[in-house]
């Protein structure tokens, strides 16, 4: 940054300077380099007469290991070598606290399974609850399959293949995500296939894109955060301000993976928890029916179509 070559500084120049701030006494202590010492010789696989460890054997020498701290008038018969700087870029060794100690918890509470719906699950069944509050509905899928979850997530981030893999999507179309606190209508359409390079298990993504759903070609967007997390990635979908209306004043679901779920290896135990606001002016035995269809169609093509995928990857022909 300076404009000064660094081969025009002397490394005992930089290093009288770093051990003098370190609280060295100058007028105690010198500075030498070991080149300059006729009677220091270094050797493959061996050390100085002044036992400063050999460091040219590494291959990475740095100059700054050819200096050493002595007293003045050769004092001292045991000078105290500068500490080197990594071989070979050492990386940390010794314990290291798991990576989850430093992330935050997941944004979300799960539903706690009884040891019925957890027998229910390991036979294949799916689970369901939904709960209306009001105005306010909130329920849950939870299903295992057999696949790992990287499998569960390439299928839900594989947005371009919703219209072939679930039958209530007739249409879908991407858009870009650099709008996000406003409409999809303020965003422009993509083709398909535009960041799919990036749209993978472990890489978080944020995707932008329309649905039309059922006979009656329902218009829905939404906009989907992928975020991977030690304790099971998660997906965040939330209903795009264009669509909200008179009827649905908003919605949220998140989907989220857990990786061999009641120590059965091999297996994922998917989420789906959703959250629904409605208008009054919808009679509430509407939106209950609406849930107990809607819920269903959402998760029914998962398993079938993630264990079939799960087949095709991990055992090719």
């Amino acid at each position: 940054r300076t404009g000064i070559d660094n081969g025009s500084i002397k490394p005992s120049t930089v290093v009288a300077e770093a051990v003098s701030i370190g609280g060295f006494d100058d007028e105690k202590y010198i500075i030498q380099s070991l080149k300059e010492d006729s009677s220091t010789s270094i050797k493959n696989g061996a050390t100085t007469n002044n036992g400063i460890p050999n460091t040219a054997s590494t291959g990475i020498v740095f100059p700054d290991e050819q200096l050493v701290i002595q007293r003045k008038n050769g004092t001292d018969p045991n000078p105290l070598p500068l500490p080197r700087k990594p071989q070979e870029f050492d990386v940390i060794r010794g314990d290291v606290p798991a990576a989850n100690v430093f992330c935050e918890p997941l944004p979300f509470t799960l539903p706690k399974l009884s040891s019925e719906q957890i027998r229910k699950l390991e036979a294949g069944e799916r689970i369901q609850e939904q709960a209306r509050m009001g105005r306010e509905g909130s329920g849950y899928v939870v299903v295992d399959v057999q696949a790992p979850p990287y499998v569960v997530w390439e299928s839900l981030l594989d947005f371009e293949s919703y219209p072939k893999i679930i039958p209530t999507v007739r249409e879908m179309q991407l858009y870009t995500s650099e709008k996000l606190n406003t409409g999809y209508v303020n965003e422009k359409p993509v083709l398909p296939g535009t960041g799919k390079e990036t749209r993978h298990y472990g890489t978080p993504s944020v995707t932008r894109a329309s649905f039309i759903l059922s006979k009656f070609r329902l218009n829905i967007a939404a906009v989907h955060k992928y975020s991977p997390h030690p304790d099971g990635d998660y997906m965040v979908f939330t209903l795009d301000k264009s669509c909200t209306n008179m009827v649905l004043k908003g919605a949220k679901g998140i989907w989220h993976t857990v990786a061999d779920p009641d120590g059965r290896t091999g297996w994922t135990r998917v989420y789906l928890l959703c959250e629904v606001q409605i208008s009054r002016a919808l009679p509430s035995f509407i939106v209950d029916y609406a849930a107990d269809r809607a819920m269903p169609r959402a998760t029914t093509w998962l398993k079938p179509h993630v264990e079939q995928a799960a087949q095709g990857w991990l055992n090719p022909e």
